[in-house]
């Protein structure tokens, strides 16, 4: 195209004769003066109006230059999208992409993907896209979606969703379409609104399951006949391993005894809230030897009457447990035997007490005694007597972490962790929330007195052997009201300071009790954005 046709626009000069030049007279213009003007009036309308013209002309040539621009400017966009790494991915990564958005909660993804270019619409020709499959009965056409989402899938695994109402006609011939792909089953998640339908479910899937790896069971209520949700039609699941459990009561079973991580919710309604049986506690876990990951959680805030019992469960694989129960609950963890736990996660589900819960320290006083390798102490607005802290540090040789939220703990139990011969040598992160009994120098002082005494003396050390303590490598300090300003600095000198939750996974995350983002962009403000790296905001 030729870049100068523009220029060939030619723009008129007409000469401008001045009216004031002309007259004889400006005062009292004679009539040969009027005739004058007359002329020059029409001379200079006569020339507006070619100026017009002319105006028109250099308009029709800048709007075709400004069009001609944006077509320059959508070439330039398309050429860029072609560069972009979304083109340039395979189609194999493209597809593992559109899983995890199906596998997230998306369930529309793999057609909804299908649906934006060519490109895509071939990367969901992978089988493994429309691996999850997401089925809620309540909605039209739940037969046809199976049909087609099994076809797509062919031989990959399937991971199931089923959310079954109380009344569902389709269910039969829903079961019917999925039962033959039973071998592709990777994981199974069955809700219903009573336990009627769950166990019908279950006795439907009394067949060998061997690749199913993960059960999820949700029911909201019991049968109107009081009868419990029962997996013991679950005979042949040899790679079992992950359950959740959301019901009211504690969940039967007789041959599930690969699983290794087991979530129990125990829900309840607001006319019906059943006691907790210690007895239907143990038998359940009796089953389950190789279990390494245990959680129990109620599932509204409030007390739930607790049925004690004097026998005990040994669980010599566990490694994690996690109570979110209230406190009249704690007492559960006597039944325990877990001598290779390593993390104790105690969590209040009921607003927290104004005082501490004798009976909670002293049960976990007497759990600690069996499970000598905790490395990870959570206690969540489960406050204890101060005396019941010294016992624990006494009996947690091997801590490594320790985390309070809403605690008394005090700083003359802090003085018992101190180095040389302090409780829990191995202690190396703290994590303290609303402790409002603490003081920030307490703190201070502990981290220091961790340190190599080289360091926290300044001078090369002696050669007389020291017992030896782990230094401090992080403090976390939030919400404490008596830490102040300058302990967050004097810390930040010693060991990482941090005044932040960890992350998205932290149990306050959720709740929103210690997000102390306006305290944070205060300190940041005052100094100038300039605080030590080792503080973590």
């Amino acid at each position: 195209m030729a870049r100068g046709w523009y220029h060939n626009v030619d723009v008129l000069s007409t000469p401008l004769t001045s009216v004031m030049d002309c007259v004889s007279c400006i005062r009292e213009p004679t009539e040969d003066d009027m005739v004058l003007i007359r002329q020059i009036i029409m001379s200079d309308e006569e020339a507006i109006q070619e100026l017009d013209s002319e105006t028109s002309i250099l308009y029709s040539v800048l709007e075709r230059l400004r069009l001609q621009k944006d077509k320059h400017r959508e070439n330039i966009r398309r050429a860029r999208s072609l560069l972009t790494l979304a083109r340039r991915l395979p189609p194999e990564l493209l597809a593992r992409i559109f899983e995890i958005c199906a596998k997230s909660g998306w369930t529309r993804a793999p057609v909804a993907v299908s649906q934006v270019c060519s490109a895509w619409r071939k990367a969901t020709t992978f089988p493994h896209v429309w691996s999850h499959l997401f089925l809620d009965l309540r909605s039209g056409n739940s037969i046809g979606k199976v049909e087609f989402w099994l076809s797509k899938v062919q031989h990959a695994p399937l991971h199931i969703t089923l959310d079954i109402p109380l009344e569902s006609p389709s269910l039969d011939e829903v079961l019917g379409l999925l039962i033959p792909r039973s071998k592709q089953w990777h994981t199974l998640v069955v809700k219903s609104v009573d336990s009627t339908t769950m166990n019908y479910v279950f006795r439907r899937c009394s067949f060998p399951l061997p690749n199913l790896r993960q059960l999820n069971v949700v029911t909201e209520m019991e049968s109107s006949q009081g009868e419990a949700a029962n997996m013991a039609s679950l005979q042949d699941a040899p790679r079992l391993s992950r359950l959740l459990i959301v019901q009211p009561n504690f969940p039967r079973w007789s041959s599930i005894t690969g699983v290794t991580k087991l979530h129990v919710v125990l829900s309840s309604s607001t006319l019906f809230t059943p006691s907790i049986n210690a007895t239907d506690w143990i038998e359940m876990l009796q089953a389950l030897p190789e279990l390494r990951d245990l959680t129990l959680e109620l599932s509204k805030p409030g007390t739930r009457t607790y049925n004690d019992t004097q026998s005990t469960v040994d669980l010599p694989h566990l490694e994690l447990l996690t109570l979110h129960v209230s406190p009249e609950v704690n007492g559960i963890l006597l039944t325990m035997r877990a001598p290779a736990l390593r993390q104790l996660h105690l969590r209040c589900s009921s607003e927290p007490l104004a005082r501490p819960h004798m009976p909670s320290g002293a049960h976990l006083c007497q759990f600690l005694e069996f499970s000598p390798c905790v490395r990870l102490l959570e206690l969540y607005d489960v406050d204890v007597e101060r005396i019941d802290f010294v016992r624990c540090f006494e009996l947690l040789p091997k801590l490594e972490e320790l985390r309070l939220h809403d605690s008394d703990i005090a700083d003359e139990q802090l003085r018992l962790l101190h180095g040389g011969n302090g409780y829990c040598p191995n202690l190396a992160r703290l994590d303290f929330r609303w402790c409002n009994y603490l003081t920030g120098s307490a703190l201070v002082n502990l981290t220091r007195s961790r340190l190599p005494q080289d360091e926290s003396e300044g001078r090369v050390s002696s050669t007389m052997p020291m017992p030896q303590t782990r230094r401090i490598h992080e403090v976390a300090v939030i919400n404490c009201l008596h830490v102040k300003e300058q302990d967050v600095l004097d810390l930040a000198e010693i060991t990482l300071c941090r005044l932040l939750m960890r992350s998205d996974e932290d149990h306050c995350y959720t709740r929103g009790c210690c997000n102390n983002e306006r305290y944070r962009q205060r300190l940041r403000l005052r100094h100038n954005n300039k605080l030590p790296e080792t503080v973590i905001l």
